[in-house]
Formats: C-alpha cells, structure tokens, sequence
C-alpha cells in the first residue's frame, strides 16, 4: 500500500467533494506527483463503478499497477492495443476501443480521463463518448491547456496561443477541483532540480510559420535548423556530457541519422525511437537505454507523454516548439527524483526556455479574478499570449491602438473570451457587463465593459435608469 503526501490527499479529497455535485472538473496533477496514485485513491474511495480512459496503452498498463497495488480487484481492461476486452467495477479503457461500445458503460457512476488535454471539446472521440454518457467526468493532467487558432478580426492575421482548458468555449470541464503547483513541488524537493543551458543564436521568429500558426513549416525548419547545425551541436553535447542517460529530441528523423552517425563515430552507443519504429524493436532499445547499454536515444516525435525513468539525467532540445503543453511534457521526462541523481541537465538548443521559462517557475493563477486562470513563469504570461508574435492578448496594451479605442466607444469592438466570445460589445447584455464590472478586479476589459455602460447611460437606455455607474 501507497502512503499519500499531502498535497495528493488533498487533491484526492477534492476531487471527492466534487462527485457529490454536476460540474465536471480537472485536477492538476504535475509531472513527477504521482498522478496515477490520485487516480487510483479516487476510484477506491468513491465506491461504484468508474470508467478510466487512458491514452496509451503504457499508461493503462502502469496505472492498473498502482490500482492493483491498492487492494482493488474487479479491474477490467477494454483496450485492443493490451489485447483485453472485459469490463469491471473499474475498467481502464483507451477511447477508441469504446467509443462504438458506449453501451457497456451505461451503469457506470463517473469517467475519470487521465491526460484530459487530450480532450477536444469541439469534437472528437472523447466529446462523443463523455456527452453521450453524461456522467460526472474528472480530468487529470500536468498541462491543463490546449493551442487554438483564430483570425484577428482586425488585421486578418492568423493568431496561435495556448488557452487555458476551462476557458475555452464549448468546453467539457468547467472548473478547477485542485491545482498542484509545480514550483511548489520542487521547493519541497519532491522533483529534482533541472540544470539548465541554452543557446543565444537561434531564433524561431525567422522560420515561417505553419498556415494555422501553431507550428513551424517543415522545410523552412529543417534549411533552418541545417543551418545552425543542430545535429553536430546533439552529439557534441552528448560527447561532451558527464551523465550516463542522454534523451536527445528533435523534429526530423534526418536529424537523428545525422546525430547517430556522429556519436558512433565517437564510439557512443545511440539508437534512435520514431513513431516508425517497430514496438520489439522500441522495447529493446528502452531496456537498453536504461540498463546503460545505450548512452544516447534520440526520439522523433515520441517519449513525451508517459515515459517513465528516473534515472534520467539529461535532456537535449533539437527543436522548436510554440506548444508550451509539449515544453512542458519534454522537460517533464527529467524531474523524477531517483537514488545518486542530484540534477538533470537541460541542454536547449533551441529558443524554447527563452519562451517559455524554466518549468519551476511556472505557476496557474487567476490573476483577474472569476475563473480567469491563466499560466505564468519567470518569463511572464504564458497562456493568452499570441505564439507568432508573442503579444500578450488579454493585457491592457494588448488591444490599446487608436482603431480599438475607437471601437470600444461605439461599441464595436468585439469579444475575445467568455460566453459572449465573438459578439460586438454592444450586442451584450447590460446585466452581463454590470457583472463583470463589478467582480473583475482589473484589466483591459473591465475598462472597456465600464465604457459601455457609460456610453449606454448616456444614451439614456432604459436599462439604465437604476444602474448606478460608479466607475
């Protein structure tokens, strides 16, 4: 049996208190915390029957451990990746074997989706299965945000940013149950501290964008990175490293055939893992990897999320990113704690810690008040902020031209967030405004809201012939 630290009893106790009500909520449960122990107390504690939807196959099969390692018998597996199809009280299931069997789920209590980011509320799998069921569904996850795109409806440009998930319309989970914060695990010593090193010359900005903004374009990136000679500066750094486990990431597996060839010329044992390499053959070389038979495996678009060895001592960072979600999940691979390891170096060859900061900093807050929670870091806002330009787009300068003031006053200027998302300001209900008037605690939009009501009493709109208008 485990013994829960505290912030997992509490994030556990929560998540309790939550089933006794309607909405459905998401746990924040950082890498390194021990989510699949959370998981497994929730189903235990809450009694009934619980479907837990689990993206990969790894993933169920390490959480059904930790369950087992609970106590708990009746545990179905419905996944055709393990090569079971039963069902239990609880039953560890991957989405795309169920999403045709949603019948079998019927006299089920709750859902519980572990890496609920995975989750597109717009559609999808995952959206056709929980609302076809309509049970109270829990989410946990490291990185409660998912990247969108929208057209400015100003300059017409394309803009890219991470929103945070209970922000986002529509939406599956409402509100937060519980926040783990990440800088606090590490103050606790509960994660190992990460060494950090970055390059000063590579700059993304100079590399064409995909034509959504959420990536880069493939051929611009790979001249680019040819360019700064990201394969030879891997196996320099791997050459050149004391750590004995070397997880090297980068974006073509040209790049890898470049770093494999360079390290074994150096007679450093490397293998490369892509999402084309065969499961034998991937199994074989993580064993190897991890009993230090290969020093250095360079991965291709896998080993983010769910791959667990703490012995891990250092990352390298080939590529570029614009998803702080993956930043996250990449440099989240190294801050297990494990006996001898005293740090775990992180080698960015890239522009992604200048991005987005060093993960011990970062911090979800609801910095405006009402739910509106964003992430920050030592390098500021994080979500809400566009990745293309890097504009903050929900802070007060983020919409302070002459053309936006203009159409704050007439009442033109249109909604970017909330249930009003996409309306003109005039189009909105007094009542909506008077609300937010009054519980935002400040910002850009407060202001504007404030405007509107004045300009409606000035016009004498009968609406607002009992609203007193302070601001």
């Amino acid at each position: 049996m485990y013994q829960l630290r505290p912030y997992q009893q509490l994030a556990v106790s929560t998540a309790m208190e939550s089933l006794k009500g309607k909405k459905n909520g998401i746990i924040v449960m950082p890498t390194g915390s021990g989510k699949s122990l959370v998981i497994a107390s929730i189903a235990q504690q809450s009694g009934g029957k619980t479907i837990i939807l689990q993206p990969t196959r790894e993933i169920l099969s390490q959480n059904k451990a930790k369950m087992e390692a609970f106590g708990m018998d009746n545990i179905g597996v419905y996944s055709a990746s393990v090569g079971r199809k039963d069902v239990g009280d609880i039953t560890f299931a991957t989405i795309g074997s169920v999403i045709k069997h949603r019948e079998l789920f019927e006299s089920f209590d709750r859902i519980i989706v572990d890496e609920n980011h995975l989750v597109n509320s717009k559609g999808g799998m995952y959206e056709e299965f929980i609302n076809g069921l309509g049970l109270q569904t829990i989410g946990l996850t490291a990185t409660p945000y998912r990247m969108r795109n929208y057209r400015d409806y100003r300059t017409g440009d394309v803009i890219a940013e991470s929103r945070i998930l209970t922000r986002t319309r529509p939406r599956i989970f409402s509100k937060f149950l519980h926040i783990t914060q990440v800088k606090d695990l590490f103050e606790a010593g509960f994660l190992c501290p990460l060494d950090y090193s970055w390059q000063n010359d590579y700059d993304s900005r100079q590399v064409k964008s995909t034509s959504t903004g959420q990536g880069f374009d493939d051929n611009a990136l790979e001249r680019y990175n040819q360019k700064k000679g990201i394969a030879d500066k891997i196996v320099a750094e791997v050459a050149d490293t004391g750590s004995r486990h070397c997880l090297a990431f980068t974006q073509f597996r040209s790049e890898s055939a470049k770093v494999i060839e360079g390290l074994t010329e150096l007679g450093i044992s490397c293998a490369e893992v892509s999402g084309e390499t065969k499961k034998k053959d991937r199994e074989n070389i993580i064993r190897a990897f991890m009993s230090g038979q290969i020093k250095c495996v360079v991965n291709v678009g896998v080993f983010t999320v769910g791959f667990d060895f703490p012995e891990l001592d250092c990352i390298i960072i080939g590529r570029p990113t614009k998803s702080v979600g993956l930043y996250y999940q990449i440099v989240g691979r190294g801050v297990r704690t494990a006996p001898g390891k005293e740090n775990c170096k992180l080698i960015d060859l890239c522009d992604n810690v200048k991005r987005f900061g060093r993960i011990e900093s970062f911090e979800i807050v609801d910095q405006n008040g009402n739910d509106m929670w964003r992430l920050r870091s030592d390098v500021g806002n994080i979500t809400g902020v566009d990745v293309v330009t890097g504009r903050d787009l929900e802070s007060v300068k983020a919409g302070a031209s002459k053309k936006d003031k203009q159409k704050a006053e007439n009442g033109s200027l249109k909604i970017n967030f909330g249930k009003f998302e996409g309306k003109a300001i005039a189009e909105v209900n007094t009542e909506y405004l008077v609300w937010c008037v009054k519980n935002f605690k400040g910002g850009r939009w407060k202001c504007i809201f404030g405007r509107e009501l004045k300009r409606r009493k000035s016009q004498k709109a009968p609406e607002m012939a009992e609203i007193d208008t302070p601001w």
